[in-house]
């Protein structure tokens, strides 16, 4: 039986990133173009029910997974150019472009958003007001982190 070497998994980085970057930028792709579009089309106090629901079955589903382990890649594949001194600047950009666009704009724009939303009292506000202040800063958020998984991964693709 053969050793993992790590070395060999290092070389193998850049196409793991690419796969997982594609990937979690197509569920926020998904979301951007036609899963919030949706929501435009039915009641606010039902959008607001239904998002609410999606952000909690998000959090026990796969993408969870996906969601840390491309941020750990993205944070490797950095590490292995400062440590290599061998900086390959595709590689650096991308890293820092998935982890500042996705990984930080989730945690600082996105989740503070849906954590308020969690919150949403129907009977002390107005679910319009609520979901149209939701809806036009959670997807401006949303679209940048598609933007920026999809750059990161184009960055290595080019390589």
């Amino acid at each position: 039986m053969n050793n993992i070497n790590v070395m060999d998994v290092l070389l193998w980085i850049d196409d793991i990133a690419i796969i997982c970057f594609g990937f979690i930028g197509g569920v926020y792709f998904a979301f951007s173009f036609f899963v919030m579009h949706s929501f435009k089309k039915i009641n606010h106090l039902e959008a607001i029910r239904i998002m609410n629901s999606i952000n909690s079955v998000i959090l026990k589903s796969p993408f969870m997974f996906l969601f840390f382990f491309s941020s750990f890649i993205a944070a490797i594949l950095f590490l292995k150019n400062l440590i290599s001194f061998k900086i390959i600047y595709n590689q650096v950009l991308s890293s820092l472009i998935f982890l500042g666009g996705m990984l930080l704009c989730t945690a600082t724009k996105n989740v503070p958003l849906n954590k308020k939303l969690a919150n949403f009292n129907d009977r002390t506000s107005d679910p319009e007001i609520e979901w149209d202040y939701y809806y036009k800063n959670w997807i401006k958020w949303n679209h940048i982190r598609t933007v920026s998984c999809f750059v990161a991964m184009v960055l290595l693709v080019i390589n």
